[in-house]
């Protein structure tokens, strides 16, 4: 990166440098210079007393107000500084938003003895103190899931004399980034759910000055305060809060600092001493919470360790050949409500769709001021939020969020879960409503890119069952694997269907039905969730008239490619026949097919509205479809020489293709 930043030249518009084996914002570098009244070349010097500075691109930097915001925090909330590996679960935590004064905060820390842990996209969430997220806004989200975990776990663990869970969690970003989406929705839900563990410092960057964020926070139901009296005295208010606090910081430091602003190699150290002190004090309350409380204790123990209760499987439903057809969505609330039953740290919801989500069969009670031991969310149409908080509470620890929208909305939250993903968040989203099969809702309803740019997230697994069993496998691995998981699911009917399996979702793709052994092997059909049941009569067709088809289900593509080469090869590849023909069938965007099959078939318009039958028809995902362009494909690549679909159907295979003994 360095000596990609090198080449492209000093007009290089990357606001980041690297710095060791981590990236530090230019503006964490600039602060050093222009705070001493020396210019950098990019702008005169800047003014005392006020630490707004442009970087480039724009933006108004706030990198200095912001470190000596984090230095008073330090000062104030010394728990925060306890040095890794933290088992201290129920102490303060710190969100730094966009990775504002990131820099600083870890050369400080560092110099202690302690660290903070920033989003790298290379490993998970630890239960962290610190936390550095990038992106604006996302961290104020995350920081939602926190305090509504914290909130949960206190209501559900502390006993009088053993406060476990009574914490703040602290924001510190710049009031620009309160003028997002992400932030108007996780604020709003945490105004309405009265979070009073949940703090927010914004340093004013000037960014909404044609705006009245005090008035349009107190409608959400926030306290609002300017740190009349210093920020520590406004931090040291916000424990008598009713709900959320936000502190809105100016640019001039003298005016809130109290001198607090500018630590020693030995406030630092001191930092740490004190934090090391308070995670010791906690650790010794919980050993005193085991012996009064040895159950809850254990419940405890198992939820941060991430083992998941035993014989947490054996609620699981099963489903027979001759049980009637539903949607993938109606298996997945029927598994759903057996889970979140067994699995006490399942907790979630649904944005406004509950009812066809169907999330909550599990008959969980809402989670309402005053209500916090409750486990079901009503996210409300916030799909940023929900995702963003899902987030915070797999990085609490001790949780299995679960969240729930129309597929096609999921995009609403990207940002949100594009954070999950960098985080690998052990978070389980809902998707249901999946293809053009929603029908009359029509191509606003109808995803289309959705599965493409989910498969396209790196460290999350896109899961889309064909029917009962494989929706009960898709969730067997999503409760199992630590990262975000996108489960599929349709609105139509999905028969079950013969070969079907729980546990070989978890190979990604396997053979549902394989070649007749009396018929040559000439076709590899392979789709995923409803176009399975569409191509199992497909093959039904194909094989009437002479044509060796294996039919294949892939419910998840990502572990798929996990497998080994051998295995992928077993499955798409008909005995190692090279003259033979590979269809990929699904309701949606073509991008990927090209991995897997010669043949597409898939979506490249937006859908439209109408019966769902007629839909299917039109855009050709019914059998006689599907059925004619793979014969069609077969006699272009000359594997076949002639052929009729239908009752009195024939297929005349090319002379290099014949059986030895025709």
């Amino acid at each position: 990166l360095a000596q990609a930043s090198a080449a492209r030249g000093p007009d290089c518009h990357s606001n980041f440098r690297v710095f060791g084996a981590r990236c530090r914002p230019l503006g964490c570098q600039r602060m050093k210079r222009t705070a001493a009244g020396q210019s950098d070349g990019q702008g005169p010097p800047e003014k005392k007393g006020n630490h707004r500075e442009t970087v480039n691109g724009g933006l108004t930097d706030v990198s200095a107000p912001a470190a000596v915001a984090a230095r008073v925090l330090m000062a104030t909330v010394p728990a925060l500084a306890v040095p890794p590996p933290r088992t201290a679960w129920g102490l303060d935590r710190l969100v730094l938003d966009n990775r504002l004064a990131e820099a600083e905060l870890r050369s400080q820390l560092q110099s202690g003895g302690s660290d903070l842990w920033a989003v790298s996209g290379q490993h998970p969430l630890p239960q962290a103190p610190i936390l550095s997220v990038p992106g604006c806004s996302q961290g104020l989200g995350l920081s939602v899931g926190l305090v509504v975990g914290q909130q949960h776990l206190a209501a559900t663990f502390d006993h009088p004399g053993f406060p476990l869970f009574d914490h703040r969690t602290f924001v510190l970003c710049s009031v620009g980034s309160l003028a997002t989406g992400t932030s108007a929705e996780a604020s709003s839900l945490a105004g309405h759910l009265r979070l009073n563990g949940l703090v927010v410092i914004a340093c004013d960057d000037g960014q909404l000055a044609g705006e009245d964020v005090v008035r349009r926070y107190k409608a959400y139901k926030w306290t609002v305060s300017h740190a009349e009296n210093g920020l520590a005295a406004a931090l040291e208010a916000t424990t008598q809060s009713a709900g959320p606090t936000l502190i809105i910081l100016g640019s001039n430091t003298e005016a809130w600092a109290e001198g607090k602003g500018s630590p020693g190699p030995e406030s630092c150290k001191d930092w740490v001493h004190r934090g090391t002190a308070a995670a010791g004090h906690w650790e010794g309350l919980l050993a005193k919470y085991h012996e009064q409380h040895p159950k809850e204790h254990a419940e405890l123990i198992r939820r941060f360790s991430g083992q998941l209760p035993q014989n947490w499987r054996e609620c699981l439903p099963v489903y027979e050949l001759n049980e009637r057809a539903q949607a993938t969505r109606q298996y997945s609330g029927k598994t759903l409500g057996c889970l979140v039953n067994a699995v006490p740290e399942m907790i979630g919801g649904s944005a406004d769709l509950t009812g066809s989500n169907l999330t909550n069969q599990g008959h969980l009670h809402d989670f309402q001021p005053g209500k916090v031991k409750n486990r079901y969310i009503r996210f409300g149409v916030r799909e940023s939020a929900m995702i963003s908080l899902c987030t915070g509470l797999s990085a609490y620890g001790g949780f299995i969020p679960f969240a729930a929208t129309f597929l096609n909305f999921i995009t609403y939250g990207w940002g949100a879960l594009r954070l999950a993903c960098a985080a690998s968040a052990h978070i389980i989203l809902l998707g249901t409503h999946d293809s053009i099969e929603l029908g009359e809702d029509g191509p606003t309803h109808q995803p289309i890119e959705a599965l493409a740019a989910c498969r396209a997230l790196p460290n999350m697994m896109t899961l889309r069952p064909a029917d009962g069993m494989e929706t009960v496998g898709a969730y067997e691995v999503a409760m199992t694997r630590h990262r975000p998981s996108v489960l599929a699911l349709c609105r139509s009917g999905a028969h079950h269907l013969e070969g079907s399996s729980a546990a070989k979702v978890a190979k990604g793709g396997y053979v549902l039905t394989d070649f007749d052994p009396s018929l040559t092997p000439l076709v590899v059909l392979a789709a995923s969730g409803t176009e399975v049941e569409t191509c199992r009569e497909v093959k039904t067709a194909l094989q009437a008239i002479g044509v060796g088809v294996r039919l294949v289900s892939m419910p998840c593509w990502e572990l798929f490619e996990e497998q080994d080469e051998e295995y992928r090869r077993s499955v798409l590849e008909p005995h190692g026949r090279a003259h033979s023909l590979r269809v990929y069938v699904e309701a949606a965007s073509t991008i990927g097919f090209g991995r897997y099959a010669e043949l597409h078939i898939g979506m490249t318009t937006f859908g439209a509205s109408g019966n769902l039958k007629d839909v299917r028809k039109y855009f050709g995902f019914e059998r006689h479809s599907i059925e004619k362009k793979t014969m069609e494909a077969l006699r272009e690549r000359g594997i076949v020489e002639s052929y009729r679909c239908g009752r009195f159907g024939f297929c005349r295979l090319a002379p290099a293709h014949r059986p030895s003994d025709d």
